[in-house]
């Protein structure tokens, strides 16, 4: 039975360890929860072998001693348990694992510094090419001209919900959460083949189908089966900085092509490609510029990389956002020779976030690439697969489509109205659609100088430079993306753009900006 000392404290049952064995030193005025204190204290003392001999405290006792709630003590138990420190035995109360002294040592040595650590940078390749930089505050930016960002409001949470219930019904289930080896979910790409894929003119089998992780993980599973170290990759200069980078990392010598209002100038290309193997092309809206490639400049890019025996990869990512003309057709819709690989996504349509996007091949390449991401993911989720599914088997997603192009589209419209308003140092081509404009600033601006003093009155934006592959890269370019702007604030923040760059120019120069957008500088 259980009695009290003559300091008040309760005795130890048979064999526990006294508390006046115990030291856990309890601050009440700390920050540091009490709970907390006391699992530092039970650690250290374990460490010291103070319970080598014995069970610890009852909950009670401990609570008693330290002037604490019974539920404090508790809760630093429980944590104790979850980490494997402290066991029950039945009938005899708790007691220290036998491997706890191991398990803090081993925690609490990496935590701290080792005494001669490894040099992994000797073991390490050189790193990338940093990526192009987006400012993790851009939301609570007021003129936030950032590229590649959801606006959280477009989002459809209602039909996304009743997607996910969907997909997750039980008699589908099995098939949703388990593991499908390298296979996808059978019912999108069903989906995709009979009401997605159609619309952009192409005709594909299942087969011929493979759901990836978005356009990055197609691209890097295409490099890793198509690119060895010395093989020639055609890119676009202006271009998308991924690509370039995927491809430069499996071992490819990248060469450039330019772009124009057109897209890709295929004419000045030599016949060979540049003994190019792959072609990679943005034809919808060239990324960066926006630029749509031309119908006479798709046949001629097929009918070369048919005569250099080269693969066109291409990659629509946001065919959609189409405001003037209709969509052209996909250049694989012109393929008779089933060379053009075909990336597709869902980050322009829902969210980046979601990861969703697929691949258009032939069926040998798309096996290939499957046995490549065994090994690396298996499979995208499945209740991901199956929501997406759902999503566009009951049309919601069409609905959707539908309410963003008219909302992208007013956006746009104001943009096109903002540029041509303020920037009067040059033409800039206006875009068939896309969600941003790339401006060809005066040969002298520095466009990354521009963005720093920008952002000081919350104006963020792209500067040029990481999208080019030629060395040195122009410095006067940069993207002004408004796909997460208020339409009332385009229009201000266009004018402050543009007035920066000519007092920055002008700067430059050592000459007073005179033009009526650089006198209204001064009342930015």
């Amino acid at each position: 039975m259980t009695g009290t000392t003559g300091r008040g404290e309760a005795t130890p049952r048979d064999g526990e360890v006294g508390l006046a064995d115990i030291l856990l030193p309890v601050n009440p005025q700390s920050t540091v929860p009490l709970y907390e204190q006391i699992i530092t204290g039970i650690e250290d003392a374990i460490l010291a072998g103070q319970y080598d001999d014995g069970p610890l405290p009852s909950t009670r006792r401990l609570a008693e001693a330290l002037g604490v709630s019974r539920n404090t003590v508790l809760t630093a138990y429980d944590r104790l348990m979850e980490q494997g420190l402290i066991v029950t035995v039945p009938r005899r109360g708790l007691y220290v694992s036998s491997d706890a002294v191991v398990r803090m040592r081993a925690a609490r040595r990496t935590s701290r510094s080792p005494a001669q650590p490894i040099d992994w940078q000797a073991r390490l390749p050189d790193p990338p090419p940093a990526p192009v930089h987006r400012d993790p505050a851009w939301a609570r930016a007021p003129f936030p001209f950032v590229v590649g960002q959801p606006d959280p409001t477009m989002f459809p949470i209602g039909a996304w919900e009743r997607a996910q219930r969907e997909a997750l019904r039980q008699d589908g289930l099995s098939q949703v959460i388990g593991d499908s080896g390298q296979a996808d979910d059978p019912e999108l790409v069903r989906q995709l083949c009979e009401h997605v894929l159609p619309s952009r003119g192409i005709s594909a089998h299942p087969d011929q189908v493979m759901i990836t992780l978005g356009s990055t993980h197609a691209l890097h599973l295409l490099a890793s089966v198509l690119v060895r170290p010395g093989s020639v990759v055609l890119v676009e200069d202006p271009g998308y900085p991924d690509a370039r980078t995927i491809m430069q990392i499996a071992g490819a010598d990248v060469v450039p092509g330019k772009v124009d209002e057109d897209g890709l100038v295929v004419e000045d290309l030599p016949a060979d490609l540049h003994g190019a193997e792959l072609v990679y092309v943005t034809p919808s809206h060239q990324y960066p510029t926006g630029a749509t490639m031309s119908a006479s400049r798709r046949e001629e890019l097929l009918r070369r990389a048919g005569a250099a025996d080269a693969v066109v990869v291409e990659d629509d990512y946001d065919p959609e956002m189409t405001f003037r003309g209709i969509p052209a057709v996909a250049v694989r819709a012109l393929d008779d020779e089933d060379r053009v690989v075909y990336l597709g996504s869902f980050s322009k349509l829902l969210a980046p976030g979601l990861r969703l996007g697929y691949v258009v091949a032939s069926p040998a390449l798309v096996d290939a690439m499957r046995a490549r991401s065994r090994y690396v993911l298996r499979h995208p989720p499945g209740p991901m697969q199956r929501s997406l599914a759902r999503m566009i088997a009951s049309r919601d997603l069409a609905r959707h489509v539908r309410r963003i192009r008219a909302h992208y589209q007013g956006l746009y419209e104001g943009m096109v109205q903002a540029v041509e308003r303020h920037v009067r140092w040059g033409p800039q081509p206006v875009p068939r659609g896309g969600l941003a404009r790339w401006i060809t600033g005066p040969p002298e601006l520095d466009a990354e100088e521009l963005a720093r003093r920008l952002r000081q009155q919350g104006v963020l934006l792209d500067p040029g430079a990481p999208y080019w592959t030629t060395r040195p890269a122009p410095r006067h370019h940069f993207r002004l993306g408004y796909q997460v702007m208020p339409l009332d604030r385009i229009d201000e923040g266009v004018r402050r753009v543009a007035a920066a760059v000519e007092k920055l120019v002008a700067t430059t120069a050592g000459t007073p900006a005179t033009s009526e957008t650089g006198r209204s500088a001064s009342r930015s």
